[in-house]
């Protein structure tokens, strides 16, 4: 038997060391890759070999199989990409986002085929923050089976939002982004009107909850809270989905994302249409990975159970959002 896998370059800082999952779910070392017959290498240029070579760890799905010809390790494309989803579930730190199908022989990793969609780009808080910091080992695998239903299931309320994630990492433009992350959220929530989104998605995760979570590098926690964004993101939607102008103020002035202690997170420039792109993204995967983790597929899946669901989230935040925030000065 010899072993077929399919694997995904994971960006330095994203996680410190190999894990094991379910269903052939890796996080692994591979060496070395024979990258000089590397059936990929017409497709990417120089300086992209030499640095998927140098790559330490990564996101591998894998079996095993007598003899390694036409589709086979091909459904490995599919458990691969569910698993990189399901990372950027857990921390929206962006990917390569290139699956190279492997077969490990004697000679090491011999690349036989590939993969490579579009780049999925990060953010400020995205490339400052780790996985293994947000939970990744605790999570993902709750995540991944989640993302796999999904999409074998066809669970078009959760299939959708999963793949407007993607895209929305994938499209490279601040406005653009953030409105496919409100639209998965508007999938997700079935919201039609302000109200419902902000009552709705503010009720599920907590209207005085954090955006953002802390920094991998500082620890700094941004200040940003639920309730601050949600109205300014559905009409940031609204208007960039309906064709309308959109106002200079706020969508186009300068923000710092401030922590706790009034200290600049940013060190570049930074604009409040970035922090609703960042923010949308944030919130997201957010929702996603609280669906996942506290088993509420079969809710979302059918609408009858869902929409009472909704109304209770509503409740919640008209309980909670005028609660006052709790003292936190030393």
């Amino acid at each position: 038997m010899r072993e077929v896998l399919v694997a995904t370059p994971l960006k330095p800082g994203v996680v410190r060391r190999t894990y094991a999952f379910g269903d052939g779910i890796a996080v692994r070392e591979l060496s070395p890759i024979l990258g000089d017959i590397s059936i990929a290498k017409p497709c990417i240029n120089a300086n992209e070999g030499d640095r998927l070579e140098r790559t330490r760890y990564w996101l591998c799905a894998s079996n095993e199989a007598e003899r390694v010809y036409g589709g086979v390790g091909d459904d490995l494309y599919d458990n691969a990409m569910y698993a990189m989803s399901a990372l950027q579930i857990i921390c929206p730190s962006g990917a390569k986002n290139v699956f190279l199908q492997f077969e490990h022989t004697e000679r090491g990793y011999d690349n036989i085929t590939s993969k490579l969609p579009k780049e999925l780009c990060s953010t400020l808080i995205g490339r400052i923050t780790s996985a293994e910091d947000q939970g990744l080992e605790r999570d993902f695998e709750a995540v991944y089976i989640g993302v796999k239903r999904a999409f074998t299931e066809r669970i078009v309320r959760l299939q959708n939002p999963i793949l407007l994630l993607e895209h929305g990492m994938q499209i490279g433009n601040a406005s653009l982004g953030a409105l496919m992350f409100v639209m998965a959220l508007d999938m997700l929530l079935m919201a039609d009107k302000t109200a419902h989104f902000v009552e709705r998605l503010g009720g599920f995760l907590g209207p005085q909850s954090y955006v953002f979570p802390p920094d991998s590098v500082l620890h700094r926690q941004a200040s940003v809270r639920v309730r601050d964004v949600l109205a300014d993101l559905f009409e940031f939607r609204n208007r960039i989905a309906h064709g309308r102008e959109i106002p200079e103020k706020p969508y186009g002035q300068r923000y710092d994302l401030l922590d706790e202690d009034g200290g600049r997170i940013n060190d570049d420039d930074y604009g409040y249409s970035d922090l609703m792109c960042e923010g949308a993204l944030f919130l997201l995967a957010k929702a996603l990975r609280k669906v996942f983790v506290e088993g509420l597929i079969g809710d979302i899946r059918e609408e009858a159970r869902w929409r009472p669901q909704l109304r209770l989230y509503e409740h919640r935040w008209k309980d909670a959002a005028t609660t006052p925030l709790p003292n936190t000065a030393p």
